[in-house]
């Protein structure tokens, strides 16, 4: 079995160990693949596996060899699935395997937001500490966790793992889901009720057309003047030049994101020049222990695959 990596550079620091996809066959990595480079080098492929490389119609039509394409990550929108099915293609994809990782992150922002650390130790660097009158620094309102209101929009895997820490942090819940929530370990609480009684809202759900840009003017308006929304989902699910406004004009208190409506921001976005913002590169979900975790399940899809009984299957 010939399997391609064709985006290696995505999942690794040099941190990674590889040797169970290197167990699968003859294996050959590449740190990134345009479309014309994934033709070139895939021709001889039975698997391809790619996190974000194009896997496009025109790819599927030169690659006739090709059997299997393993997405090692869980969204899938860098493959044309259409194409993929019309090739004979079956497509995979690895899910959960950052359900710690995210929701810590999340936590990293919300602590920054509640602390201004951020803030501080860029006041320290700048030499404000060292020329205080005083032994301390005294500059930004900063508040506890402890008895605030967390709603969190999608109640998934990710959205009940930040729910446990929430709770830790003595917090209160809100959760709302478009599905039904079927433990009740919360009530599934309107939307609006859940963006008018929070502190701290925080996107956990995928990306679909029915909740484009879901946080917008009049959701933002919605919220309290003190509220702060953390988005480690999607870039889409923010009508952007909103909380831009929103935060220019203090409407609302402070926000975190790791993700933005286009990655990597090579126009630049309006979100980076926003005050009490912070803007981490879409990397909630790379811890190491997560990225050893994506070729692990990659490397048991393709073993299942080979051995006739795919898993995980998206098309």
């Amino acid at each position: 079995m010939t399997v391609i990596f064709l985006d290696e550079s995505t999942v690794t620091l040099g941190d990674i160990d590889f040797s169970p996809l290197k167990e699968l066959g003859t294996y050959e990595g590449f740190r990134n693949s345009d479309e014309q480079q994934i033709i070139e080098r895939a021709r001889a492929a039975e698997v391809v596996i790619a996190n974000k490389a194009p896997m496009t119609a025109r790819v599927f039509g030169n690659l006739r060899k090709l059997k299997l394409v393993s997405v090692i990550a869980t969204g899938y929108n860098n493959v044309d699935v259409y194409a993929a099915e019309s090739s004979g293609v079956c497509v995979c994809n690895v899910q959960g395997y950052a359900v710690r990782s995210v929701p810590q992150h999340a936590f990293g922002l919300i602590l920054n937001l509640a602390t201004k650390a951020y803030l501080y130790d860029s006041d320290i660097r700048g030499g404000k500490w060292a020329a205080a009158d005083s032994f301390n620094l005294l500059t930004y309102p900063t508040f506890e966790l402890a008895g605030k209101t967390i709603g969190i929009i999608g109640y998934g895997a990710i959205g009940r793992e930040v729910a446990g820490i929430a709770e830790a942090f003595g917090m209160s819940v809100l959760v709302h889901d478009v599905a039904e929530i079927k433990d009740g370990a919360y009530p599934n609480t309107g939307l609006d009720k859940l963006l008018e009684n929070s502190d701290i809202i925080s996107l956990h759900c995928p990306l679909t057309e029915d909740n484009r840009r879901l946080i917008d003017a009049e959701a933002i308006g919605r919220m309290k003047s003190s509220a702060v929304v953390i988005n480690t989902a999607r870039g889409g699910l923010i009508d952007e030049k909103a909380l831009f406004e929103a935060l220019e004009s203090g409407r609302i208190a402070g926000a975190g994101v790791d993700v933005l409506s286009e990655e990597p921001p090579k126009k630049g976005n309006i979100l980076l020049g926003a005050k009490n913002i912070i803007v981490t590169p879409h990397s909630a979900w790379s811890t190491r222990e997560a990225r050893q975790r994506l070729i692990d399940e990659t490397a048991q899809n393709i073993r299942a695959f080979i051995e006739g009984k795919p898993r995980n299957v998206v098309a």
